[in-house]
Parts: structure tokens; sequence; C-alpha cells
């Protein structure tokens, strides 16, 4: 090896002088040095296959019986061939052209950054709802209403989860893998920053409840709760603020983790995310920009008793609405307040794109890895 750590000779042996070298220990040695493998025998490539299997991750293509030992033994096999290769190995192409392995990388890459995407989704989804939600629900003695949990449950998480997998693979095979460390610094960092983002907003959210002249907390009577209608714990300015701001962070979290980076197709090639995104983003800004509406009070955010939206708001409601469990009868937020509780739920949701964009896959990470570049098998070719 020269100074640099690459080899400074290359070799071609045929099969007696590979297993000549194999008996007498030198194979160890020159492995990285033989570019060319003649005239081998089955035995001779498993034995070539686990030599190099001891240093990384090993590939092998083959198109004929007198490969499938080889395709068999190493971490991962393609048959360029439709034949008894195909049977064993675990991929095959009918392409017998040598970039069939190239894809494989590409499309494998791409599946393994999309597990990690789904996983980061879910972990950020259970943050909102087991930390921030439940730790509201706890302290306010509030709760979303069932309609609402339907929703985030059966359209927001379900819907993002199935549309980030429909991400394609990218065109070009990246200069080096995705992570694969689940505790690694960039998943801890990504769904780190994401957390402590959506925790800070929480709290600047509440802030500026707390300080409005119209807010008016609310007054839990334990003993006058039905316990058989728990959802009308909802019916207050918390819960209301709370709901929004879910909301729009669940719709987020499946969105922040799509961004492909190098190894998925770009995220606005993610038509159908892009649509259930767009979609759900939308009907929960109507819900919390629009005047009282049959909507709104299906979730019961926005609304209020019958009587007191028609005395306080001119509201002629013509559904059905079940009686406030509250003193105001009603959490219809005024509209200017909407609009800046608006602009603090995509304040946080364009500060959670910014962070992954910028500080996850932008030039913060690629100057990070400059720095201090992962320790990788030295192999030129």
């Amino acid at each position: 090896l020269g100074s640099d750590g690459f080899p400074t000779t290359e070799l071609a042996v045929n099969g007696a002088a590979f297993e000549r070298l194999c008996l007498t220990g030198e194979i160890d040695a020159l492995v990285f040095n033989i570019r060319v493998f003649a005239r081998m025998k089955p035995a001779h490539k498993v034995e070539c296959i686990e030599q190099h299997m001891k240093y990384g991750v090993t590939a092998m293509c083959g198109d004929g019986g007198n490969d499938c030992g080889a395709l068999r033994a190493a971490h991962v096999g393609i048959a360029l061939s439709d034949a008894e290769a195909s049977i064993v190995s675990p991929f095959s192409s009918s392409d017998r052209s040598i970039m069939s392995c190239v894809q494989l990388l590409v499309e494998s890459r791409a599946g393994l950054a999309t597990s990690f995407a789904n996983f980061a989704a879910l972990i950020c989804y259970g943050q909102v709802m087991c930390g921030m939600v439940k730790m509201a629900s706890f302290y306010f003695a509030i709760s979303l209403t069932e309609n609402l949990w339907m929703l985030i449950d059966g359209a927001v998480a379900t819907g993002m989860m199935l549309t980030i997998s429909l991400s394609g693979p990218a065109k070009r095979l990246a200069p080096s893998r995705p992570t694969s460390r689940i505790l690694g610094p960039q998943m801890l960092a990504s769904i780190g920053g994401i957390v402590f983002i959506n925790w800070l907003f929480g709290a600047m959210v509440y802030v500026w409840l707390f300080q409005q002249d119209w807010f008016r907390c609310n007054e839990h009577a334990t003993a006058e709760v039905d316990a058989n209608k728990w959802w009308l714990l909802g019916d207050n300015y918390e819960a209301s603020i709370l709901s929004f701001l879910s909301a729009f962070q669940f719709i987020n979290n499946g969105f922040v983790v799509n961004y492909g980076y190098m190894f998925r197709a770009p995220w606005y090639r993610n038509y159908t995310l892009l649509v259930v995104w767009g979609f759900l983003l939308s009907f929960v800004s109507y819900m919390l920009l629009a005047d009282p509406n049959r909507v709104g009070c299906a979730f019961r955010l926005n609304c209020g008793t019958a009587s007191v939206l028609e005395e306080e708001f001119g509201t002629h409601v013509a559904w059905k609405i079940e009686p406030y469990n509250s003193l105001l009868g009603h959490n219809v937020i005024p509209r200017a307040s909407r609009y800046k509780l608006w602009g603090y739920c995509i304040g946080n949701m364009v500060v959670s794109n910014v962070w992954q964009l910028f500080f996850i896959n932008g030039p913060i990470r690629r100057l990070l890895q400059k720095r201090k570049p992962l320790r990788r098998l030295k192999v030129k070719l």
C-alpha cells in the first residue's frame, strides 16, 4: 500500500494462483491489489467472496450456474440471468448489464432512506401525541374532541405515513450511503431539532394565549364532569389552541421528513404526498380562520352553544350542537387573533423545514462531514 492507504500495484490471477495464495495465507495482504480473477472454479469464487467479506459489505453478480455458490455467500447477490442463478440469488435482473448493480444500489439506498423517514415521522408523531398533547391535557384538565382524534389518527397520521413511502429513488447513485444507525447523530439531530422546535412554539403560543384580553381560563370541576362525555373537556380556549397547534404539527411531521437528500427523488416529485399535505393543511386552516360554521362545529372548534353563537356572533345555526361545557358557552377565537395563531402554526412549520433542509440535509451537514468524516474502507477502483 502507498502512503495514501491505496494499493500501488494491480494484479490479475487465475484459479490456480488464487488457490496458492489462499493456502499460503498471502491472499489477505493482496486481496485489494487483485483486479482480475480469471478461470475461477465455483469453490474459488466462494472463497474470493468470503475474503472480501472480511473487510466490508460485499456484492456478487453472475449469470451462470457456476456462480450460484458465490451469489448465495455474498452479502448481496444479483443474478444477471433468468436461469438457475436467479433461483439462489436474492436479486435478479433480465438486463445483463453491470449497470443493474448500480440500479440495485440506488433503489436499496432509497428504500433505506424511506424506512428511516417513516421512523422519524412516527417518532415525531409520538412526541406530539404523548408529549405535548398528553402533558397539556393533564395540566389544564382538557382533551381533544373525538372527531379531531379521528382526523389525526385516520387521515393525518395514516395519510402522511402512506404517502411518504411513495417517493421514488434518486436518478443517480450518491457518493455515500444513507445512515443505518437509528440512534446515530443524523437521526438524533433531526428528530431532536424538530421536537425542540415544536415544544418551543407550543410554549410561545400558550404564553401568547394567556396575554389576550378575551381569554378566560378553563375552570375544571371534577364533580360536574360526565365521564361518558369526555370530549366536552375540549370546550375551552386551552384545548382549542392545543388542537390547532398539534394538528399543524402532525401534518408537518410527515412532510418535513420527505426531503430526499441524495437518495430519494426530490420532495416535489412525490405528488400524492403534496396533494394529501395540501388538502389537510387547507382543511385545518379553514377551521381555524373561518367564522363559526358547520365544519368547525363538527370538531367543536371555533364554535359554541347555538344560542350563544346567535346572540354574540350573529351566526344562524342550522345544525345540531351539543351545549358547551364552559361558562362562556363557546371557544370562538377573535378574528385578528385567529390569524396570529395561524402565523404561529405556519412559523412552526417553516422553522422545522429550515432545520431539516439547512442543518440536517444542507450546508451545515456537508461542513460537518468535511471536518469529521466517517471512517470508511479505502478502496480505489
